[in-house]
């Protein structure tokens, strides 16, 4: 099976950028949803050229900096995705883990960002907007954040966790290919945030939850990155790697149902966006060629949301 694991990598950065809170505040439960629509408005704002008029038709479109990461079109020539108005967007937003509820000032809230191929030339302006979006306020109460420090994350193979590893200082703009650690025989798979994956049609809960749906929107997820945002597309056997998620069965499970609710300024509603979370292992023996899109869930996420950090995977050894 060694041939499925062809074109199985994404080239891509990551970096930590580090604010400090202001004053004191309510903060989001979830506050990747805060900071993505507040990027997007902030992005928009820094790099358009044309009064801020929308972008299907406007003659820049194929060129700006912002419907290439945040409102990316597949385009005239795209051979996939056709039907769709959209691709996926070549960037993540993952805040840190366990945020206190309510921050004091000068409280440090740490956010992850990941750009993913050609992306990876814009992580000045991506700094930028969620700079001037901190300034504006983000949050229920629009908590002002002041940017202190930028640092590159390495995605290096030499550990099978979530740990980022060492930080230093700088803005790295090369995209590396993000190669895994050879395949374990085991691994504990921990869903951190919720995970939001259809199928026929349905989102998939988790009393039905097979690790075959999670993997086939890996694939898919990374197809689609590869195809749109890299010189590249993946060459793979899609369908033998289908089979080989179907194979697969979750060991030791414990997942559950998570709510959570975000506002949408551009549809004004309350929307639900809750998921899966939770842990299990994975045998992978056999199934080694699905190593790779799983390893990648660390850094690119997985289903609905995966933008603003809904999908988070977290890899480590079983237990047992």
């Amino acid at each position: 099976m060694a041939e499925l694991l062809v074109g199985a990598v994404l080239p891509l950065t990551r970096h930590c950028l580090t604010f400090s809170a202001r004053a004191a505040g309510r903060w989001p439960r979830h506050a990747g949803s805060a900071w993505r629509g507040g990027f997007g408005h902030a992005l928009k704002r820094a790099v358009c050229i044309m009064r801020l008029r929308p972008c299907a038709g406007c003659p820049l479109e194929r060129s700006c900096v912002y419907p290439t990461v945040f409102e990316t079109a597949p385009g005239e020539q795209a051979t996939k995705m056709r039907r769709y108005d959209r691709v996926p967007h070549p960037y993540v937003l993952q805040p840190a883990m366990g945020q206190k509820p309510r921050l004091e000032p000068s409280d440090a809230i740490e956010l992850d960002v990941t750009l993913i191929g050609h992306a990876a030339g814009y992580i000045a302006y991506v700094v930028r907007a969620l700079q001037d979006a901190a300034a504006t306020g983000i949050g229920p109460d629009r908590l002002v954040l002041d940017l202190e420090h930028v640092a590159p994350v390495p995605v290096t193979a030499a550990s099978l966790s979530a740990d980022p590893g060492e930080r230093r200082g700088g803005l790295c703009v090369q995209a590396l290919p993000a190669l895994p650690p050879p395949c374990p025989k085991q691994v504990r798979v921990e869903l951190l945030t919720p995970l939001r994956v259809q199928r026929d049609g349905h989102l998939v809960g988790p009393e039905t939850f097979t690790p075959g749906d999670l993997l086939r929107n890996l694939v898919r997820r990374v197809s689609m990155l590869r195809q749109f945002f890299t010189d590249r597309p993946l060459e793979a056997d899609f369908v033998a790697l289908k089979e080989l998620g179907l194979g697969l069965r979750a060991r030791h499970a414990a997942l559950r149902w998570v709510d959570l609710v975000r506002r949408s300024s551009r549809q004004d509603t309350v929307m639900r966006m809750g998921g899966i979370v939770g842990r299990f292992e994975l045998d992978l023996t056999g199934a080694e060629p699905l190593w790779p899109y799983l390893w990648l869930g660390q850094w690119i996420g997985a289903g609905k949301g995966a933008t603003m950090g809904l999908g988070r995977i977290g890899l480590f050894r079983a237990l047992g």
